[in-house]
Order: C-alpha cells, then sequence, then structure tokens
C-alpha cells in the first residue's frame, strides 16, 4: 500500500527574526523566533523585570539579536514604557496587538510563555494587525483632555451631592432655579450655610436680573430651617465644588496653551455645526491630524466604535450594535451630535428629523455622530473649511420637493406633470412659483379633491363602521325638533370620517399654494 503525500501549503513569512513579548505589572516574557525554514523556527526565550533598568536591557538584547520587528501584548498602561523607549530605535518596529485577537484559541496551552510564542508566529506571518496609536506630540494634550474629562464629571458628582442634601432637608431650591450651583443659586447657598434660613430680602438681594421666579415664589420652595450638622457639611461640599471648579478651568488654559501648533486643524474641526473649540481639541487629542493610518471614512468609523456590527447567520440578521472601541471619541462626538441636532439649517439637523421617526432617537444619534466624524476625515484629508452655503442649498431643494408634493395633491386627477418643468432646478421653480400667479385674481383652492386611501381596500363592516361613525340631522317634514336638538326619528345623513392615526406629510385639498413652502 502507497503512503499519501500531504500537501503542506507554503508559508510566507514577513521577517525572519521577530519578537513577542507577555507584558504584565512586574515581568515581561520575551520570545524571539528565529527562520531556520522549519515551521516553529529557532526561538530564544527570557523574562525581564518590569524597572527601568531592565527595559533597557531588554532594548539591547533585542538588538543584539538583531530583531527588528516586535509585537507585545498587555493590559492598562504597562506597555507604554517599553513602547516608547523601542518606537525611539531606528528601524524599528514595533506595535501593539489588540488582547481580543491574541487571545488563546481552544487547545492551546496557556501560560505567560505561551503567549510570547504565540505572538512571534503571528508577528512573523504578519496575521496581526497593530492597534493605532497617536503620534507623539499629540500624547501630552491627550493626557491633559482625559483627565479633563474626569474632572467634569466628579465636578457633575459634587453637583449632585448638594442637590441630594438640600433635598432630604425639604429645600427645593432646584425647582425654582435652573441651576443651583450659577451665580445666583451659589449665593443663595453660601447665606443658607451661614444662617440657615432664608428670607425674602435676603433672596432678593442674592438673585439675579435674569432669574425668571420672583423671590416670594423661591421663598417659599425654601422656606425652612437648616440643621447645623446639614450647613457644616453643605459648606464642605461648596468648598470642594469651588476647588473642582478652578483646577477644571487650569486644566483648560493649560490644553490651549499644547494645542496653539494645531489651530488650524482645529479651526477646521469646529466650524462644523455641534463642534466648540473644546471639542476639537478632544478630537485631535484622540486622533491626530495625520490621518494616514486609517484608509478610509469607515476604518475611523469603526475604530472609533460608531459603526454597526454585521452580524447575520442563515439568512438572520441581528440586531446591529456599535462594537466597545475609543470612548473617550465616541462620547464626545455623540454629545456634539446633540448639539448639531439643534441646528435646525443644517444638512445633519434636517438628516436627522427626517429619520428619527424611522431608527429612533438613540440610533439616530449614533448616526449623526458617525456623520460628524465623517467630516472631519474629510476636511483634515483636504484642508477644508465646512461650506455651510451647501446647507441653505439643501434646505431650499427640501422646501421645493414639498411644493411639487402638494401640487400633486391639489391637482389630483387633473393630469400633473414634470415635463414642462423637467429642466427647472427645483429652487428656481420655487422662487418663480409666486411670480407665475395672476395678480388679479385671488390664490386658487380646491375644495373637493378626492385624496386616495392608503392601504389595503376597507372591507364591508368597516366601510359600514365609516358611515355609522358620524352623523348629522337634517329637520323633520315638520320642520321641528326634539328638546335634544337631535332628531331620533327621521333621515340621518352619514358623513364618513377616516379611523385611525392622520397620515404623515399630509396637506389639506383646501391649503393654498402660496402657503406651502
Amino acid at each position: 500500500m502507497q503512503a499519501i503525500e500531504k500537501e503542506v501549503m507554503p508559508v510566507v513569512v514577513t521577517a525572519p527574526i521577530t519578537c513577542g513579548l507577555d507584558i504584565h505589572k512586574d515581568k515581561i516574557d520575551a520570545c524571539v523566533r528565529i527562520n531556520d525554514g522549519t515551521l516553529d523556527g529557532k526561538l530564544v526565550e527570557k523574562v525581564f523585570s518590569t524597572a527601568r533598568g531592565a527595559l533597557i536591557e531588554l532594548r539591547d538584547w533585542l538588538v543584539s539579536q538583531k530583531c527588528f520587528k516586535v509585537l507585545m501584548e498587555s493590559t492598562g498602561v504597562y506597555w507604554m514604557p517599553l513602547f516608547f523607549l523601542l518606537e525611539d530605535i531606528t528601524g524599528m518596529d514595533v506595535g501593539l496587538g489588540n488582547a481580543r485577537h491574541t487571545k488563546n484559541t481552544p487547545g492551546r496551552p496557556k501560560t505567560d510563555k505561551d503567549d510570547a510564542r504565540w505572538l512571534s508566529r503571528l508577528c512573523m506571518l504578519g496575521y496581526l494587525l497593530k492597534s493605532f496609536i497617536v503620534a507623539k506630540p499629540f500624547r501630552d494634550l491627550r493626557e491633559y483632555t482625559r483627565y479633563h474629562k474626569k474632572l467634569v464629571q466628579e465636578q457633575a458628582r459634587h453637583k449632585n451631592r448638594i442637590e441630594k442634601l438640600l433635598q432630604m432637608n425639604g429645600f427645593k431650591l432646584s425647582s425654582v432655579l435652573s441651576d443651583i450651583t450659577g451665580a445666583s443659586g451659589l449665593r443663595l447657598l453660601s447665606m443658607l450655610c451661614e444662617q440657615g434660613s432664608l428670607t425674602v430680602a435676603d433672596i432678593r438681594a442674592a438673585l439675579d436680573s435674569r432669574v425668571q421666579k420672583t423671590a416670594e415664589e423661591i421663598e417659599y420652595a425654601v422656606n425652612g430651617v437648616m440643621k447645623p450638622s446639614s450647613r457644616a457639611l453643605l459648606k464642605k461640599q461648596l468648598a470642594k465644588l469651588a476647588a473642582s471648579n478652578k483646577e477644571i478651568e487650569e486644566i483648560y488654559q493649560s490644553m490651549v496653551e499644547l494645542s496653539k501648533e494645531y489651530s488650524r486643524a482645529i479651526e477646521i474641526i469646529s466650524s462644523i455645526p455641534g463642534l466648540s473649540e473644546l471639542s476639537a481639541i478632544y478630537v485631535i487629542a484622540e486622533i491626530g491630524t495625520d490621518l494616514s493610518a486609517f484608509k478610509t471614512s469607515g476604518h475611523l468609523v469603526a475604530w472609533a466604535g460608531l459603526a454597526p456590527k454585521g452580524d447575520q447567520s442563515a439568512d438572520k440578521a441581528k440586531p446591529k450594535k456599535t462594537k466597545k472601541a475609543n470612548q473617550y471619541v465616541k462620547t464626545i462626538l455623540v454629545e456634539c451630535a446633540r448639539a448639531a441636532i439643534l441646528a435646525r439649517s443644517s444638512r445633519v439637523s434636517m438628516w436627522y428629523w427626517s429619520r428619527v421617526n424611522k431608527l429612533g432617537d438613540k440610533k439616530a444619534t449614533v448616526a449623526i455622530a458617525r456623520k460628524l466624524l465623517c467630516y472631519i476625515y474629510a476636511m483634515l484629508k483636504n484642508d477644508k473649511l465646512y461650506d455651510a452655503s451647501l446647507d441653505r442649498d439643501q434646505e431650499q431643494n427640501n422646501r421645493a420637493k414639498k411644493l411639487d408634493a402638494a401640487r400633486k395633491i391639489i391637482d389630483g386627477n387633473k393630469g400633473y406633470s414634470k415635463k414642462n418643468e423637467a429642466s427647472e432646478p427645483l429652487a428656481e421653480r420655487l422662487n418663480s412659483h409666486q411670480d407665475n400667479q395672476p395678480q388679479s385674481t385671488p390664490e386658487p383652492t380646491v375644495a373637493s379633491a378626492p385624496v386616495k386611501r392608503r392601504g389595503r381596500p376597507k372591507k364591508k363592516i368597516e366601510a359600514a363602521v365609516d358611515n355609522c361613525y358620524t352623523h348629522t340631522t337634517k329637520p323633520s317634514p315638520s320642520g321641528a325638533l326634539p328638546p335634544n336638538g337631535k332628531n331620533k326619528m327621521d333621515g340621518v345623513v352619514p358623513i364618513k370620517k377616516r379611523m385611525g392615526r392622520p397620515r404623515k406629510n399630509s396637506v389639506s385639498t383646501d391649503t393654498p399654494i402660496s402657503a406651502i413652502s
């Protein structure tokens, strides 16, 4: 019996010598793999400490092994000191692998040494994509922006603690003031700490002219006496809040100083509706200004976690959710999307309001955040500001489309056609419509143009219910009506009334053309 020869697939080696590093808090497992023509190659393994001197020793050991391609895996921030040390070496290709992609496969032993060997194999074969690491000039700015975000969150917690203490003591200050930590609110809280209660005269002296509520209404909401222990706690909480506000302002000024050399990029990003200068600094600190690491805007959107995850099996699509990714970029862009929605004249806002009923508020908001990141990618690539004139053109086109839809409904079956208007732009038809109307005659209206019912045909029972749903009476032959105003015996004229919810985007047949715009 002849032996069956197995066909061996050729292995493509991207580098002859590679190294895999499994980094922990106190130790680093290193494995250098040398390609000697065999499948596994030659392995050289060593364990290092994470102290600064040991990191320098590891760097020199890699150079002595002539290894200039390194792939590391780590959790937290333990990889940063070694990564920053190795990237300064000329010709060194160092990358950080995603732990989700490098996890152990079933059936393979799981130890620290085995992880280092697995990383060196993946690095040699080029099977693992490196994680995106922002360029060195932006790393200091990123530390400040992330710390600024934590301080803002801590500030919100201080405000919630103050509100909780006031509610526990029966003071409903938040019911009469929109912000209890504003200028008027802080003056009232300071008086409350000192006196324990507030009078109408004290409230009048503390209130700002922009407060809508009167002093009597506020006095009614905060009528009471705060006990000494609560006053002492409120005083400490106010001191914490003041210190937090001061620290936030200092960090913000440092962020502005560090971002001065990126003023052009900040100007481009802040020109988009919904993004301020602070938001632009946040975004630049996370992605930088050189976006060559992302081939398209879709790659950047997926990296930020704003792209829906494809999940389909057996021709059944499961609910699409966004994956976990860079939460700093994702959260700031969602907040900016909320602000962009309020700018009603922008393309982003018009897109949101045209699809929010179908997608829902949360999905539509995430879609707007994705749009904003695509705008940022294209504008930084082309070094161009946001063109607001396109928003005005979009608004005029939308108005023209509404006018055309209204004309179709009003004309009904009169043979309306767009043949004569095919070559005329929508915006010009909208602007010139009023000029074409006769000046001496009133605007035309149609009193009884039929509106076609959408959906399936009515059944006989439903038609009968519609006929009997609303009625009007006509007088009897004698001309007399019963005392209650209804003639129960004489003829009843049914009036048909459409049941169910009203149609969307419907226009009444009695509406003049000039009123539709």
